[in-house]
């Protein structure tokens, strides 16, 4: 985990040197007595910036040293950090793509000594193997599992412009394709139907992932739930990228996209440049900070399907824990005391809800909150359409014995999605069907390596075969199988 190419290690000392050179960076004991925080949320750190200005003047308070990665580039720097001895205090895991239990056992953190108060707040969403380990706390959720990172987000002056209705937007392929050919059309030169952040194969991964459960894929993350195979080669997942595909083959699509991460296409799309752009939830929440007059354009429709009259259903699995302690941190004590008295709080998920990042784990107060009407309608078919997906973890602890052993499978999804965008993956099918079969041997052989260590674990924790479509997998329903 701690290998990096020379490449790597180059781009990610320049990224922690240009971090440190703003005041910024520095790792556990580099900030004085400051407590140093590092994470990717763009859109909450203005609301950090309070609660850490509060908490510096408060009894046991100490000043905090924040820095804001994107979260593409953010592994990387966080890997050079721990190299040398400067992980934050307080962080984030994005980049890193492991599992929690993966980095708990790499000494990737430590545990957490929350107030009693914090505690109780939290109980209720804390499942041994994604946030507990040995019975110990070392984070928990800040935001709810109803969400998906596919929302279809528009620029209204535009498409009325070309005729259509903002308020009945696009809700499938055929409809999308349309739309995004006539405001380019009516546009002219210069603007575009959609733009996208096909430089983030990650993000793209993840986007696919809840445009294939949209579709009817009765599973999540490649790997169906009621009988635990790997099936990326499934319909649903072709039928999406062929849809994504047809787009660049419309010329609908920005020129140039294919590098781009969510910054660069987000603030192209708010400036005008296209109508269209797939984000997640947060994308008001960063266009609104950087481009307040946006507001006024901001359009909201709902993940696509390809037929009409499908019903949304997408499934999200329990949310993971979102900040970490640093096993190197000198400051634990004043760490537990900002997480314990601001994170875990009614207060905390109010101002998630106010700065429009993914909704709150306390999803409730979204309607209460001065978020942008177009937030507040994305959140309510988010009520309605995310349903919470079973995690083998959650029905057996040992899997964590088995992440810890599985090896990453390249090309990933998100991989194979950016080349067949860019035109470097030709055979989609078989790229799909070679990462179910990879996935499945990499799984078989990390249940064979956790086995020999002790784990009892088997393919079957793995299947979920009283899953049903539209409902919650509830915790009683692990017991049922």
């Amino acid at each position: 985990m701690d290998a990096m190419t020379r490449r790597g290690f180059l781009a990610a000392a320049g990224t922690l040197a240009a971090a440190t050179a703003c005041g910024g960076g520095g790792g556990a004991g580099a900030g004085g007595n400051s407590l140093t925080w590092w994470d990717h949320q763009n859109q909450l750190q203005k609301a950090k910036a309070e609660i850490f200005a509060e908490f510096a003047k408060s009894p046991g308070g100490v000043p905090v040293q924040y820095t804001y990665y994107n979260p593409a580039k953010m592994g990387q720097a966080l890997q050079l950090a721990k190299q040398s001895g400067q992980l934050p205090d307080i962080r984030t895991n994005a980049g890193l793509n492991l599992p929690a239990a993966t980095l708990v056992a790499a000494g990737w953190a430590q545990p957490l000594n929350l107030s009693d108060e914090a505690k109780a707040r939290v109980q209720d969403s804390l499942i041994e193997g994604l946030h507990v380990f040995d019975g110990k706390i070392y984070a928990f959720p800040i935001f709810s599992h109803q969400t998906y990172s596919t929302v279809t987000w528009f620029n209204t002056e535009l498409v009325a412009r070309a005729g259509l209705d903002p308020q009945a937007p696009p809700k499938t392929y055929d409809e999308f394709r349309a739309a995004a050919g006539a405001v380019q059309r009516s546009a002219g030169g210069g603007t575009y139907g959609w733009v996208w952040n096909i430089g983030m194969p990650i993000r793209l991964g993840d986007q696919v992932h809840d445009l294939a459960q949209a579709a009817g894929f009765p599973g999540g993350a490649g790997v169906r739930y009621q009988t635990g195979e790997y099936a990326y080669h499934a319909d649903e997942y072709l039928d999406v990228i062929e849809f994504l595909v047809s787009l660049r083959q419309d010329k609908v699509l920005v020129p140039g996209a294919n590098s781009w991460l969510d910054d660069v296409a987000r603030a192209r799309w708010t400036a005008g440049l296209a109508a269209y752009y797939f984000d997640g939830p947060w994308c008001p929440g960063v266009a609104l900070k950087d481009t307040p007059g946006f507001g006024d354009k901001l359009g909201v429709g709902p993940i696509l399907v390809p037929d009409a009259g499908t019903a949304v259903a997408t499934y999200h699995v329990p949310q993971p824990g979102e900040y970490w302690l640093s096993p190197t941190s000198k400051k634990a004590a004043a760490a537990n005391k900002l997480l314990s008295d601001h994170f875990t709080t009614e207060e905390y998920s109010r101002t998630i809800a106010g700065t429009m990042s993914q909704p709150p784990r306390d999803i409730s107060v979204v309607e209460r909150s001065q978020a942008h009407p177009a937030y507040k309608k994305l959140i309510g078919w988010f009520k309605e359409s995310v349903f919470l997906a079973p995690e083998p973890i959650a029905g057996n602890k040992d899997i964590k014995r088995v992440q810890a052993e599985l090896k990453p499978v390249t090309p990933t999804l998100g991989d194979i999605v950016q080349g067949a965008l860019t035109g470097d993956v030709t055979d989609v099918r078989a790229a799909l069907t070679k990462l179910s079969s990879d996935s499945a041997k990499q799984r078989d052989l990390a249940i064979a390596a956790a086995k020999s260590k002790g784990a009892q674990v088997g393919l079957d924790d793995f299947a979920f075969p009283n899953w049903k479509p539209r409902a919650d997998y509830l915790k009683p329903m692990y017991a049922k199988r």
